[in-house]
C-alpha cells in the first residue's frame, strides 16, 4: 500500500473509531489527509469503500491480530503478554478515549455484508489462542478445572470485552480499564492455579 493511500486508510480509520459514519464526509477526510476529492478517487472508489477497509485495518492492526510472539508455557505469562501487548505505541495513541468502538462496530454490522465473518474470524483466532495455551497450563499442572478449555478462554475474552463496554460507556480511563482487565484476570487465573504445597 503506497502513502497516500495508507494515509487515507489511517485518517478515515480514526474519524470513524470518533464519530458516526454519517457525521465523517468524505471533504472531512480529504481535508484531515490534504489531498483533494479527485486524488481521494484515485485510490477509493466511495466513502463506503473506505468504511469497509477501514474496518478490516480495525481487525487486522488494531486488534491483536497475530499471537505467535506470546508465551506458549504459561497462561499467566500469555494474559501477562497479552496485556502489555495492548498498550504497544501505535499510530491510534492520540486518540486516547476519543474512541468508539461500540457505534463503529454496530455501524460495520449494518453497512458491510461480510462483517459477521471478519468478526468471527477475528474471535476465533482469538479463542484458539487462549484455548491453546490453557490445554498447555492444564498440561503442565499450572491449572486444574473442569471447565473446557474453549469455555475457560471465552471467560478471558469476556472479562476484556466487558471492560471495553464499561470503558465506552462509562468514559473510563484507558489504563483504569487495563488495571481492571489485570484485576480480573488475575483473580480468574487464581481460582484455577494449581497452589503449590
Amino acid at each position: 500500500m503506497n502513502d497516500s493511500k495508507k494515509q487515507i486508510l489511517l485518517t478515515a480509520t480514526k474519524l470513524f473509531l470518533k464519530n458516526p459514519y454519517k457525521e465523517v464526509s468524505l471533504q472531512d477526510i480529504v481535508n484531515e489527509v490534504g489531498l483533494t476529492k479527485g486524488a481521494f478517487y484515485h485510490y477509493y472508489t466511495s466513502k463506503e469503500q473506505l468504511f469497509e477497509e477501514a474496518v478490516k485495518y480495525f481487525y487486522n492492526h488494531i486488534l491483536i491480530s497475530n499471537y505467535n510472539n506470546f508465551p506458549k508455557t504459561s497462561l499467566k505469562e500469555f494474559y501477562e503478554s497479552y496485556l502489555v501487548e495492548i498498550q504497544e505505541p501505535d499510530e491510534f495513541d492520540d486518540m486516547e478515549n476519543d474512541t468508539n468502538f461500540f457505534i463503529f462496530l454496530s455501524e460495520a454490522s449494518k453497512k458491510i455484508p461480510n462483517f459477521k465473518e471478519i468478526h468471527t474470524a477475528q474471535r476465533k483466532k482469538e479463542l484458539w489462542a487462549w484455548a491453546e495455551i490453557i490445554e498447555t497450563a492444564k498440561y503442565n499442572k499450572e491449572i486444574k478445572t473442569h471447565i473446557s478449555n474453549e469455555d475457560l478462554a471465552m471467560f478471558f475474552q469476556n472479562i476484556s470485552d466487558g471492560a471495553l463496554l464499561n470503558m465506552t460507556l462509562g468514559q473510563y480511563d484507558e489504563r483504569d480499564s487495563l488495571q481492571g482487565i489485570k484485576r480480573d484476570w488475575d483473580n480468574l487465573y487464581d481460582l484455577i492455579k494449581v497452589h503449590k504445597k
